[in-house]
């Protein structure tokens, strides 16, 4: 190994956990959500995962049901993006692309509402119970 390719304070330890936001199908393919670098991204976090995939927590963002769902601004946000509804994208699209599904389990799936895993979510007291000390 290169001196490039080394981590400033070596390699993480036993207590790391591998944190994948938000590969799913409904990211992948043609949708109104489709997110172009997605491709070119996949191979590198497939490589990551296939090396410790126990240590691989995936997470998942569920859309409302139907459009107009939710409180607040949530509700404006599903109005505006209906296409974007379990209703209208089927169950099947917020799955993990198929290429990452696979890990699952040992992987684990994070279910989330909101877009960041750490706002209103066990989370950060999942990570401390599991004495997590390095987030990949």
């Amino acid at each position: 190994m290169s001196k490039n390719d080394e981590l400033r304070y070596g390699a993480p330890g036993e207590n790391a956990v591998h944190i994948c936001v938000d590969m799913q199908r409904m990211f992948a393919e043609s949708t109104a959500w489709k997110m172009p670098w997605l491709p070119r991204v996949l191979p590198n976090i497939v490589a990551v995962t296939a090396a410790h995939p126990e240590r691989t927590l995936f997470t998942r963002f569920i859309p409302a049901q139907k459009p107009g769902q939710g409180a607040g601004m949530w509700r404006r946000y599903y109005e505006r993006w209906g296409s974007m509804t379990i209703e209208e994208l089927g169950p099947e699209m917020i799955g993990l692309v198929k290429d990452l599904a696979q890990f699952v389990p040992p992987a684990r799936v994070f279910d989330k509402h909101v877009y960041s895993p750490w706002t209103g979510s066990d989370l950060h007291e999942q990570l401390r119970a599991a004495r997590v000390d390095t987030i990949i």
